[in-house]
């Protein structure tokens, strides 16, 4: 018995140790101290497909130039007790790289100089670990029909390590025009024949995207809020000199404006009043909407 008692806290003492050390290692941390200091563009993880990191925004169409910004970082286990200058150049070659690696998605088209401002220079401030580089879009230069890409590439950091895959990013900006965003919407709708899908609707809302520089996707509505099928390819094309709206539908040529309504835009209070048309009896259909600007989507 005092040998089995003996066995049974031999045991224990080594399970006690061995768990000791399991705890060791799984609560251990990295040691940074060793790790090269590299400055770099933080976007998250590499993408990994050989091509340059990527950052994205969304430019709505306007007459005053969007702000935006994207980080440089020195990334070390500790701050560098003096300024860092880091030299950003516009690097056409990374978005080559970029281009030949998505080869699936659209060309991204080189954001032009007029269309952009942004510092060639930029200091990471002593005992600071980043700075945000401040980028303005001149979005009324730029066709919202183009997908755009603005490769930007660290050349120089006051002697520090640059990051090998953070050193480049391109900054993928998709355009808004004037007239995208979330709408109310409410109108009278008719289907010849049928009392039940016919009459007025409230209350709704409905998204409008771009679609070209001066025009935007529509879906019509049925009277009980169910979409309308036959005219698909629906958009909203508005004549930027005079407000006029033209209705369209890839889906269906008899679609036109009623010629006895003035469809248009009205900017000072973002609304669009559309009537349009479509078919022939005994299968005529016509809509009247008012569409009025909420919010961006």
């Amino acid at each position: 018995m005092k040998n089995k008692n003996i066995f049974n806290g031999l045991i224990a003492a080594i399970c006690a140790i061995s768990l000791s050390s399991c705890l060791k290692n799984k609560n251990e941390q990295p040691d940074f101290s060793a790790t090269t200091p590299v400055v770099e563009i933080p976007v998250g993880s590499p993408v990994g497909d050989g091509s340059v990191n990527s950052l994205t925004t969304s430019l709505i169409q306007q007459d005053v130039p969007s702000d935006y910004f994207f980080y440089i970082n020195y990334a070390a286990s500790s701050t560098k007790a003096t300024d860092i200058k880091v030299t950003l150049s516009i690097d056409p070659a990374a978005l080559t790289a970029y281009n030949a690696a998505h080869t699936s998605d659209p060309a991204l088209t080189q954001v032009p100089s007029a269309a952009f401002t942004m510092p060639t220079t930029i200091t990471i401030p002593a005992n600071q670990r980043r700075v945000q580089v401040p980028v303005k879009f001149v979005s009324t230069a730029l066709d919202p029909a183009i997908a755009y890409g603005l490769p930007v590439t660290i050349t120089d950091a006051s002697g520090e390590v640059i990051s090998k895959k953070f050193g480049s990013v391109v900054v993928k900006v998709a355009v808004r025009n004037r007239y995208d965003g979330k709408y109310s919407f409410k109108g009278y709708v008719f289907r010849e024949g049928d009392p039940i899908l016919t009459g007025n609707f409230k209350g709704l809302t409905k998204d409008l995207p771009s679609n070209g520089a001066n025009a935007v996707d529509f879906g019509q509505v049925w009277s009980n809020g169910s979409g309308v099928g036959g005219i698909d390819g629906l958009t909203i094309n508005v004549n930027p000199v005079t407000n006029k709206v033209t209705m369209k539908s890839t889906a269906n040529a008899t679609l036109i404006n009623d010629p006895a309504y003035d469809s248009r835009y009205d900017p000072a209070t973002k609304t669009f009043y559309i009537s349009f048309k479509w078919g022939t009896s005994p299968s005529s259909r016509s809509a009247t909407d008012t569409l009025t600007y909420q919010s961006a989507r």
